[in-house]
């Protein structure tokens, strides 16, 4: 089958399956264009096979996770904009539920935030960012890490446009670190990365020179305190790339972020520099605060 022909199935599995869901699917190859195409194809079938009619059993989980975590998006979401306010609000209890919870992370919260990046118009946009407009920018680097590696989709883009980097992947979830080592090894870069199962107020013993925190911040009850922290694992005058979800109420965020001047705020209090933002919004037509978005700035450490 080609390309479009696989896509095809995809669609039409998730509209017989999902069919409130399906529209974001249908609509991604004209939102996107032709070069997506072979992108979203080739790292689906990386990690979950080839894509054949009818889809084999790890491809039918994979979709069945996708619409587990699209619909609980949209509910925590329909909570907000009646509330103003997120649901959750203690770490503790989110760590337990989500983080250290082997079926929710498997079955749901990693499959779904893998193939959202190239669903997702905002997840596909900053990752379209990240990788032509940041990386070119951080090209000498030789050593990043990521802090927070979730489906470690930014430390494969990263290993891959940048062949004389090695990197890092930090995660308080063996689940997500097991899951980023998956999607490392599928692209062929196992032998520049590692991951660490590691609480970064503790540092490490070598400076990086590019950092990735990837929607992490709203995930924390005090994420400039962990801005901070993220400052001292780069080396002085060393990049991060840094961002938050704004107004986007998953069953894990707990810090409300509204816009991306709150973000700014908090990373130069916290000794970074933003130098260049990139904000991508969710499609719709509801008003700005309550549409869910991505801000991410790209920052040097001050000295």
């Amino acid at each position: 089958m080609t390309d479009t022909e696989k896509w095809a199935v995809l669609c039409g599995a998730m509209q017989a399956r999902f069919p409130v869901l399906a529209s974001v699917w249908t609509q991604a190859h004209e939102r996107f264009g032709d070069r997506w195409l072979p992108d979203c194809i080739q790292n689906i079938e990386r990690l979950y096979g080839p894509i054949t009619r009818p889809l084999a059993p790890p491809l039918d989980d994979m979709l069945e996770g996708y619409a587990e975590f699209a619909a609980d998006s949209m509910r925590n979401q329909v909570f907000y904009e009646r509330n103003r306010h997120y649901r959750a609000s203690n770490y503790a209890e989110v760590e337990a539920n989500c983080y250290q919870n082997e079926t929710h992370m498997n079955r749901r919260y990693l499959p779904g935030m893998y193939v959202s990046h190239y669903i997702w118009p905002q997840h596909y946009h900053m990752l379209r960012g990240f990788t032509e407009s940041v990386l070119p920018r951080v090209r000498q680097s030789r050593l990043f890490f990521e802090v927070g590696v979730g489906c470690g989709v930014y430390s494969r883009c990263t290993l891959e446009t940048l062949p004389e980097t090695r990197g890092i992947g930090f995660d308080i979830s063996n689940h997500a670190l097991r899951f980023t080592e998956k999607v490392v090894d599928a692209a062929g870069l196992a032998s520049r990365y590692e991951i660490v199962n590691r609480d970064i107020r503790d540092g490490y013993h070598e400076p990086a020179d590019f950092l990735i925190c990837q929607e992490v911040l709203e995930h924390l009850e005090n994420p400039e305190e962990f801005c901070g922290w993220l400052r001292n694992l780069v080396r002085p005058g060393g990049w991060g790339y840094i961002t938050a979800a704004l107004n986007a109420a998953h069953s894990d965020h707990i810090f409300h972020f509204r816009d991306p001047a709150q973000l700014e705020a908090m990373l130069r209090t916290s000794g970074w520099q933003p130098i260049h933002l990139q904000e991508e919004c969710a499609p719709g037509k509801k008003p700005r605060q309550l549409t869910p978005s991505l801000a991410g700035f790209l920052c040097q450490r001050l000295p």
